[in-house]
């Protein structure tokens, strides 16, 4: 029995009664089908190739545990993936592999920056997983992506759990508790674009995003840091350090709307890289997945406007995200130049065809 049969027997939907039955092998996958679980495969895969070497340098015993899980959750994706691909007859992307990771080499970051880093990565993996499972069809496909959400929520629940009894989970200011439900009266609620004297205080969802956002840059801050010691290319070197100023300068800008409202800024210590030069990880790896994160920060910004009600704040995660776009477009390519970037299944071209 393949990893897929086994899985799809462990994990089977029921099945309404009256509800007709078809054969999966003749039904053709739908391109965001095929899209997410393309990209899906490279994510895992990648995933895969930090988690053999966070595992490997890994001492605490409570740290160990929650990466090793998911060690062992994002392989069986892979191996289940690999499986759905063989089913409907699609070539398996190349992703990445054994070449791509050395678990001798030195440690590069703390162990308390890997499980606040794979803890961030399973909050953007849910993001994934959830619009994933809402545009698939196919039965398998569905079963698998649901499962992938109940084990990323798992993940991420350990994760969060080990830093909270080691002191080390970034927490979102507390705000006073209103003492009565109140509604907006004047327009000037929404304030004005360019941040002038007057603006409301920020409301407790404009704090989420602002603090999300800080953490999630700082931790990648810190990934740049530790990378921009042990890349051999020097283009990739160069983008990362593009980056990393990149980030510094939007930190700052984020902080300065805590700092206006007298909130305290989370802030995540400095000692996380270690002085080591010796690269875990394939320079094509390395600048695929910053480029991948660069992606997921521009998804947050969206999320974040989409629940802004102040213009100022939102005009700048509008403008954050631009940025985003713009760097995310210069690693690509690079990529390109490198020939690292593995093009996504597509539609035919009838125009060519046709000539």
């Amino acid at each position: 029995m393949s990893d897929l049969q086994q899985y799809n027997q462990d994990n089977t939907e029921p099945v309404p009664s009256g509800a007709v039955q078809h054969n999966l092998s003749d039904i053709l996958p739908s391109a965001s089908e095929v899209g997410h679980l393309w990209t899906s495969y490279l994510a895992e895969s990648m995933s895969v190739c930090f988690l053999k070497y966070y595992v490997a340098k890994s001492k605490d015993p409570d740290i160990h545990a929650v990466l090793q899980r998911a060690l062992d959750i994002s392989s069986q994706r892979v191996n289940t993936m690999r499986d759905i691909f063989n089913s409907i007859h699609h070539p398996i992307p190349e992703a990445y592999g054994e070449r791509d990771v050395d678990v001798n080499a030195k440690q590069l970051f703390s162990e308390s920056f890997t499980i606040k880093y794979t803890r961030l990565m399973h909050k953007f993996i849910l993001i994934n997983y959830s619009n994933s499972l809402s545009l698939a069809s196919r039965s398998d496909v569905r079963v698998y992506f649901s499962e992938c959400l109940n084990t990323s929520k798992e993940i991420h629940q350990k994760a969060t759990e080990v830093l909270l009894a080691k002191g080390l989970l970034l927490k979102t200011p507390s705000i006073v508790i209103p003492d009565k439900v109140d509604f907006v009266h004047n327009k000037n609620y929404l304030g004005s674009i360019l941040g002038l004297a007057g603006q409301r205080p920020l409301n407790a969802m404009e704090i989420s995003h602002i603090v999300s956002l800080i953490e999630t840059k700082q931790l990648l801050k810190t990934l740049n840091l530790g990378y921009g010691q042990v890349v051999k290319s020097e283009k990739v070197k160069r983008f990362i350090s593009q980056a990393k100023q990149t980030a510094d300068k939007q930190l700052k800008k984020l902080g300065s709307y805590l700092d206006d409202e007298d909130l305290p800024q989370p802030i995540i210590t400095s000692n996380l890289v270690t002085d080591s030069t010796e690269s875990p990880h394939s320079d094509k790896l390395i600048m695929c997945h910053a480029t991948v994160v660069i992606a997921t920060i521009i998804v947050e910004y969206g999320i974040s406007v989409a629940t802004t009600a102040r213009k100022d704040l939102a005009t700048t995660f509008a403008n954050f995200s631009l940025e985003g776009l713009l760097l995310a477009k210069d690693g690509a390519e690079l990529m390109i130049e490198s020939g690292w970037l593995e093009q996504v299944p597509q539609t035919a071209n009838r125009k060519e065809l046709m000539n």
